[in-house]
């Protein structure tokens, strides 16, 4: 039942209202009382906020200050079919006499046609009687009024009309009271989530006035400020550290490092006071601590540096360079690459330059992901939004990247209808989730890999042009291991110590392991030559010669001269099938043996191994 009083003077008014509120489809209290009574009705009823009522009993209720007070005004329509029920019965002098708030103060004589009509309003009751009593006097034939003028004229009797306030003018104020009910609903839950949110803040937060006295504090202050918990808090420290112009400081308080602010309230050109936050710096610590352990938690953080990219070639020294100077800029990069040249390590260690270093760093495999998959994980969705949707939804990878970067792996492996969507996003800088309406704000760098031509696919159709352009704003390529020979037994090294340094040895390759290392094409480039180093790591020698490493490599020759085919995508071009193929082969036969498979000549073989920088076996 809501917290509304009717409060009504007639029980026939107290009948219209109950119908009233039915066809409202509300509950309210209904309560007939005169005006001696109207106090004790009101307290009758406890937790009443709003009394609907009209007359002497609503100016009498006005005296609760807790209380909130509609009055039923009359509506013309009642009034004057009053007036005409009785001209139609022949009368010609009508008087009418209620409190002045039924008719916002309405005073005077008017003549309708042959009709005389005195409006006589009166601040009490005894005031209504004289006037109703006068009007008798002065021959008036009817009254119409409010209760006392009603009963008092039926008392002189003469012919009265109970100034009836009908369903119109009822429905009316409820419906104001309605409203001022859902205000102070409004109010109270508003002053709720801000208390709850000063309250729950991460900050103490004092209030105080033009002349230094605090008006107001949240628990956080009572806590910072209190010498123990039973203590009453002490602000003067807090205040005291803004007794200079300075807006931002590290103080001590009670014993405790904090970050102190202060920000002037200015109003009417006139400072009105300031507020002060507080914040310790052990919280500061400990919620970084948090972000990071959770960031790590999700795999969401960058491990690599660019000292992890190893060797000294020339190629390599100037891929760094390049690299650390993209890095200094939040430009989209897209990293080119065979497969196995360490396209995520050198994303990794620019994302590790880069100023978005204590932000995230998000990798995808974009080809690891099923196309119908792939959307939601990049850019998420809501709950509900299909069939198996988790419930409350989830964040797309887009989101968790924010203020950070994000890494697509394999972009050359994008459906055409993700590339449409992943260009919307960085042309945008704002993602919506699957079966949202929301939009949603984002700030990540995009770094890209492929391992494919992403240039001839454009040409070709199978990837979009405009998005080409929106990922390589700039650009690396990283030189397959047969172009950096001599950086080949640094990096194999690395991986070999790695593998057996749980086993105390301490291991040295042969120069005859070096120079087979830098003869062989490595098709599979690092990540081949790290699982050779793997393997060999088994033996637990110390000294690798070249028949370890061969035998290694034999093995991995002989699974694939087993294969009676070559796998050739056919997105490329004739040229690039043909150095496939070369390629292939060329990790399998010696030169004589592929001129032979191949049907070609030495020369002509050499021509294309050069122009394709193939390396074949002696």
């Amino acid at each position: 039942m809501l917290p509304i009083l009717f409060l009504s003077p007639m029980q026939s008014m107290a009948d219209h209202a109950r119908e009233v509120a039915r066809q409202l489809g509300i509950e309210i209290h209904i309560k007939v009382a005169g005006d001696a009574d109207a106090i004790d009705a009101v307290r009758a009823y406890p937790g009443t906020e709003v009394v609907v009522s009209r007359g002497g009993l609503a100016e009498i209720v006005q005296q609760l200050p807790e209380l909130s007070v509609v009055e039923i005004a009359m509506s013309p329509n009642e009034l004057l079919a009053n007036v005409s029920a009785l001209t139609a019965q022949g009368i010609r002098r009508i008087g009418i006499v209620s409190r002045a708030n039924l008719f916002m103060g309405a005073i005077g004589d008017f003549h309708i046609q042959d009709v005389e009509v005195r409006f006589r309003p009166q601040s009490d009751e005894e005031g209504i009687r004289d006037t109703v009593r006068k009007f008798v006097t002065d021959g008036v034939e009817a009254i119409i009024g409010c209760r006392v003028a009603f009963e008092t004229a039926r008392e002189r009797g003469i012919t009265a009309i109970f100034l009836q306030s009908g369903p119109v003018s009822i429905k009316k104020a409820l419906e104001e009271a309605i409203s001022i009910l859902q205000a102070k609903e409004r109010e109270r839950l508003q002053a709720a989530q801000l208390a709850a949110i000063i309250d729950n803040i991460d900050e103490a937060v004092i209030a105080v006035t033009p002349d230094n006295k605090v008006s107001f504090f949240n628990r956080h202050a009572r806590r910072m400020c209190a010498a123990s918990p039973l203590a009453e808090p002490d602000f003067r420290e807090a205040l005291s550290v803004f007794a200079t112009t300075d807006r931002e400081q590290i103080t001590t308080i009670n014993g405790n490092s904090v970050i102190a602010r202060a920000v002037w309230l200015e109003f009417d050109n006139r400072t009105q006071g300031k507020v002060i936050t507080l914040q310790e710096v052990a919280h500061i610590q400990a919620e970084e601590s948090k972000i990071r352990s959770s960031l790590y938690k999700k795999g969401l953080y960058a491990r690599y540096h660019f000292k992890d990219l190893i060797g000294k070639s020339a190629v390599v020294e100037e891929l760094v360079k390049r690299a650390q100077l993209y890095a200094a800029h939040d430009s989209n990069l897209l990293i080119y690459g065979e497969t196995g040249t360490g396209k995520e390590v050198l994303a990794q260690s620019i994302h590790n330059h880069s100023h978005r270093r204590k932000g995230p760093f998000v990798s995808v495999n974009t080809a690891s992901i099923p196309p119908s998959l792939l959307e939601s994980e990049l850019f998420g969705y809501v709950e509900g939004a299909f069939t198996g949707a988790r419930k409350g939804g989830k964040v797309g990878l887009f989101e968790m990247a924010h203020q950070g970067t994000i890494f697509l792996d394999e972009i050359g492996e994008l459906a055409p209808e993700i590339q449409s969507r992943l260009l919307r996003v960085i042309q945008e800088r704002e993602i919506m989730r699957i079966g949202d309406d929301k939009i949603i704000p984002i700030d990540a760098r995009i770094i890209s890999a492929t391992n494919r031509d992403l240039f001839q696919q454009t040409l070709n159709g199978s990837f979009r042009q405009d998005l080409y352009y929106r990922l390589h704003v700039v650009g690396l390529r990283i030189p397959p291991l047969r172009a950096r020979i001599e950086d080949i037994p640094m990096i194999f090294e690395h991986y070999l110590r790695r593998f057996v340094s749980r086993k105390g040895l301490e291991v040295r390759l042969t120069r005859a392991a070096c120079e087979l290392l830098k003869s062989h094409s490595w098709p599979g480039n690092i990540r081949q030559l790290r699982n050779v180093a793997e393997v060999v790591a088994y033996s637990e020698e110390e000294v690798i010669d070249a028949h370890h490493i061969s035998a290694v490599l034999g093995e991995q020759e002989r699974s694939m001269a087993s294969s009676s085919f070559i796998t050739i995508p056919e997105s490329g071009s004739l040229k690039e099938m043909e150095a496939g193929i070369i390629q292939n082969l060329a990790t399998k036969y010696s030169t004589e043996e592929l001129c032979k498979r191949l049907g070609i000549s030495r020369v002509t073989l050499w021509r294309k191994m050069k122009n394709m920088d193939v390396s074949a076996q002696r």
